[in-house]
C-alpha cells in the first residue's frame, strides 16, 4: 500500500498545482491585488475562484480533488497513525 499512496499524493499534487495555478492566472487577470493576495494567503485562491470567476469548476474541482487525493495517500502510507 505504501506505492499506491506515494502514487497518489504525487498525483494528487500536481493536480493540485494546476488547479491552483488556473486560479492563479485568474486572479492575474482580473487585477494584481486579487493574485498578490491569492499568492500570500491560502484560501484565498478558492473564495477568489467561488466569488469572482465565470467558470470556476474545473480549477476548483482540480484544487480540491488534489487535496482529497493527497489526504488519501498520507493515509494509505500510514503517517496519520
Amino acid at each position: 500500500m505504501h506505492s499506491v499512496g506515494a502514487i497518489l499524493i504525487v498525483a494528487g499534487a500536481l493536480a493540485g498545482i494546476a488547479g491552483d495555478w488556473m486560479i492563479l492566472i485568474r486572479a492575474y487577470r482580473y487585477g494584481g491585488a486579487w493574485f498578490f493576495t491569492c499568492l500570500v494567503l491560502p484560501f484565498v485562491g478558492w473564495l477568489f475562484a467561488s466569488l469572482r470567476m465565470p467558470r470556476p469548476a474545473l480549477p476548483l474541482t482540480l484544487s480540491f480533488g488534489g487535496l482529497l487525493l493527497m489526504a488519501v495517500g498520507y493515509c494509505l502510507l500510514g503517517a496519520g497513525t
